[in-house]
């Protein structure tokens, strides 16, 4: 018997309980479902980006990933470049923008990120994502002709590696450091 009423009750149950879970049954706009992003990995950066995915809630878009800091020093930023490319490999939109990142030097730090992207994304889209320079405390590691080389990965050419330039920040020294002026010899 008891059975019976439960078995009844169920459908019920169930709907109710969906109507509870949706996001549009509490007035918000429904989130799409995250879009998975390839990233561009060059060794010799001391940046890594894991798991990056771009959502999208309402007019704005946003990339959750993890940024490991690989380097014995502190990151203050990072620059991205986010490719959109349709499903002939042809480019549809380019967007590269600046990121304060502080991170610990050998740690791994979660953000979400505001891409600045006016694109509406397509059903066929793939993302390609590459760091395209990283600030250090001490550093600034700048990847030369990075867009080129993230063009070339995401049409399928894997050999067209970027060089990486590291030159000294001279903008953003390290708290308490001493700067000592060079002694001329003559």
């Amino acid at each position: 018997m008891h059975r019976v009423r439960y078995q009844r009750m169920l459908p019920a149950t169930l709907w109710v309980a969906a109507l509870l879970v949706a996001p549009g049954a509490r007035g918000q706009t429904p989130e799409e479902k995250p879009l998975p992003i390839t990233y561009f990995e060059i060794l010799e950066l001391p940046a890594r980006i894991d798991e990056p995915k771009l959502g999208k809630s309402g007019d704005r878009y946003s990339l959750n990933c993890a940024v490991a800091n690989r380097s014995g020093e502190q990151f203050l930023g990072l620059r991205f470049d986010l490719l959109v490319v349709d499903r002939d490999s042809k480019l549809r939109t380019r967007v590269n923008w600046n990121e304060e990142t502080q991170i610990a030097p050998y740690s791994i730090k979660v953000f979400v990120f505001q891409p600045p992207m006016k694109v509406r994304m397509q059903a066929a889209d793939r993302l390609f994502l590459g760091v395209t320079e990283v600030i250090g405390r001490e550093n600034i590691w700048h990847v030369v002709d990075g867009e080129k080389a993230l063009r070339a990965y995401s049409r399928g050419q894997h050999d067209v590696l970027p060089k990486v330039q590291v030159v000294a920040n001279k903008a953003d020294p390290r708290p308490g450091a001493q700067v000592i002026p060079e002694e001329n010899e003559f």
